[in-house]
């Protein structure tokens, strides 16, 4: 099936492209002109198209355009308020991910399978020194590592693309309240989001749909008809997350400590209490509360940052294996991380990271590994006068022996436009979590225009 641009957008698509697009200018519009008498506006627009094509028949499978705009009212000296919204357009009807995990409050303006209008941020702050109070749909980013996921584990996250994402993780923004302040050495940074979204997952059919039995409750959904519902999500304290952090220097780095409760960034698996006869299995994905505790630490070393994380989670829910299929338990969990960043001779950038994923589970048989062991290693190197960026990753988990190899060139045309392309080779046994998407390994283009 070849796809280009001009394919994707069809007369329907076009009809939908202009909807959106007139959603967005008439909300911004309407909004600028309440506050622009009282403050200074600016607006970052960009958009963005990328498709990606099989490595093993050339078939172009992905393709998705996409317009995204970031508005900042600043109001005065210590007010400010921010409105971020994204358009996205896809060439089928599950490329844009799910949206059943949304609350009410966080459902996308319009969506209609190929396209989507979602307002990313919508926030308003005061700021004065140390001192903060946001309100408003934003996220709330405690974690050292880059895009290892050990204490940074308060927002849901995109898993629609996998961890193919420019910023990993993709986190989703919730409508909640976030309190900054400095008292002496002290930083104290305590964040509610009332809001009940939890992470948007790939829909059924799509390249990066989940099939490991790991993650699908021990169900093979390869070979077994099953209709996935999501639990009802809603904007009430049993479905909120909230929690604390505390930083204060240490030598010279600074170390923090921290604690919340909520939703699980991964699901479990469930049966529905009513299945339908001879039909397709209905399987309800849960994402129960838990509590974190964690603690992390980063110091700069001359052309050295060492960073580690530490979190337990002492009611980590997960599917296990029992007389009956679909069950699921309470354990303990422990995540250990390390990081180190190293700007090396000859404009050389390296990043290497360890991080070990321990279930506590002996009374229970349950379906990954009691450990896992995950590395990243990523080098990159700028040419051309700084306007080409050479980037080579490797992720993968040693004891599974799977991951990915993703060499990347960026080229920064101009200082508006950005070309990119890359591969994905994705290797290991397809009951892995990165070797059950090997036959989808890509070589994958993409054009950002910024203005």
């Amino acid at each position: 099936m070849q796809l280009t641009l001009a394919t994707m957008l069809t007369k329907r698509t076009n009809k939908n492209l202009q909807h959106a697009i007139l959603t967005m200018l008439s909300l911004y519009l309407s909004f600028a002109n309440s506050v622009y008498a009282a403050s200074n506006v600016s607006t970052i627009w960009s958009i963005d198209y990328r498709f990606s094509t099989n490595l093993r028949d050339s078939d172009v499978e992905f393709s998705r355009f996409s317009i995204t705009s970031e508005t900042r009212f600043n109001l005065s000296r210590n007010w400010r308020i921010q409105l971020d919204a994204r358009a996205e357009f896809s060439d089928d009807d599950v490329g844009l991910g799910t949206i059943n995990g949304y609350s009410p409050l966080s459902r996308p303006l319009i969506d209609n399978k190929q396209t989507r209008l979602e307002l990313d941020r919508a926030f308003i702050q005061w700021r004065k020194r140390a001192h903060s109070v946001t309100l408003g749909k934003q996220v709330t980013p405690w974690g050292v590592l880059d895009g290892v996921q050990i204490t940074d584990r308060f927002d849901p996250v995109r898993r629609r693309d996998f961890i193919f994402t420019d910023v990993r993780p993709e986190r989703i923004a919730r409508w909640g309240a976030r309190w900054r302040n400095k008292i002496g050495n002290f930083k104290l940074d305590t964040s509610f989001a009332f809001d009940g979204t939890i992470t948007q997952q790939a829909q059924p059919g799509a390249l990066f749909f989940t099939t490991s039995t790991r993650f699908t409750g021990g169900v093979d959904v390869t070979n077994t008809p099953v209709n996935l519902n999501s639990q009802n999500r809603n904007n009430s304290l049993a479905q909120s997350t909230f929690g604390a952090r505390i930083s204060h220097p240490l030598g010279q780095g600074d170390i923090s400590f921290l604690g919340f409760r909520g939703p699980d960034t991964d699901p479990i698996l469930g049966l529905a209490d009513h299945q339908p006869i001879d039909e397709a299995i209905v399987v309800q994905t849960n994402y129960q509360r838990r509590t974190l505790y964690g603690a992390a630490y980063d110091v700069t070393l001359g052309e050295t940052v060492l960073r580690t994380e530490l979190a337990f989670i002492p009611d980590q829910p997960i599917n296990i294996q029992w007389e009956t299929p679909l069950q699921s338990a309470d354990v303990r969990r422990l995540l250990v991380g390390f990081g180190i960043d190293w700007s090396a001779p000859e404009q050389w950038f390296i990043n290497a990271q360890l991080a070990i994923d321990h279930i506590d589970a002996q009374e229970f048989d349950i379906l990954r590994p009691d450990t896992d062991t995950i590395i990243t290693l990523r080098a990159q190197r700028l040419f051309i006068n700084g306007r080409l960026l050479f980037k080579a990753e490797l992720l993968g988990t040693i004891n599974q022996r799977d991951g990915v190899l993703r060499p990347e060139l960026i080229y920064e045309y101009s200082d508006k436009l950005k070309l990119r392309s890359g591969i994905d080779w994705l290797f290991g046994d397809k009951n892995t979590q990165f070797g059950q998407f090997k036959d989808n390994s890509r070589l994958w283009f993409a054009a950002t225009y910024t203005f």
